[in-house]
């Protein structure tokens, strides 16, 4: 079996945590049958919808290099939700855009939940709810919401990083609405 670096199981981990995390969201929706598509708002909006954001895009080089992120993130897609991954000096980062969940509908299952607030923004901080992980979930809107998550070498740690990169990621999407 070959054997792979600390950062490469790192970000495996924070992506299969996230990943838990999204379908357990996923699982938790609209269970009525019913399309939630032909509920959706059909007003003209100046913000541009959360779906057509690259999350790659929000982390300036600048922040990298104040979260000492190594290289370019890495955008996939993981339950419907878009995301992307960057690796730390000592674990990774992941941030992951929920454009049709709002923050009451995620599934915080299996973890210390609390409250959190990033700019003014009221969310949720949660701890461990894979491993290690830690992460901050904002609203984006009533029907949206932004989750930034962080795996490290302790769940502290980790919640240090998601901290600190939760108001970076915040105030880059502000620049976009």
């Amino acid at each position: 079996m070959p054997r792979h670096s600390t950062t490469t199981r790192a970000t495996l981990l924070v992506t299969l945590a996230t990943g838990s995390f999204l379908l357990l969201s996923a699982c938790s929706g609209n269970s009525t049958g019913e399309d939630a598509g032909s509920t959706k708002d059909t007003t003209t909006s100046t913000e541009p919808a959360l779906a057509q954001i690259n999350p790659c895009e929000q982390i300036t080089p600048a922040n990298k290099e104040n979260l000492k992120i190594e290289k370019q993130g890495e955008k996939d897609e993981i339950v419907g939700a878009p995301t992307c991954s960057w690796q730390t000096s000592n674990g990774s980062l992941i941030l992951a855009f929920h454009p049709d969940k709002g923050i009451e509908e995620l599934n915080f299952s299996d973890g210390e939940e609390g409250s959190y607030s990033v700019s003014g923004e009221k969310g949720k901080i949660v701890r461990g709810n894979t491993g290690d992980n830690c992460s901050v979930t904002i609203p984006f809107s009533e029907s949206s919401s932004v989750n930034i998550g962080a795996r490290v070498d302790d769940i502290p740690s980790s919640c240090e990083l998601a901290k600190r990169a939760a108001p970076m990621v915040w105030e880059n999407l502000s620049k976009q609405s």
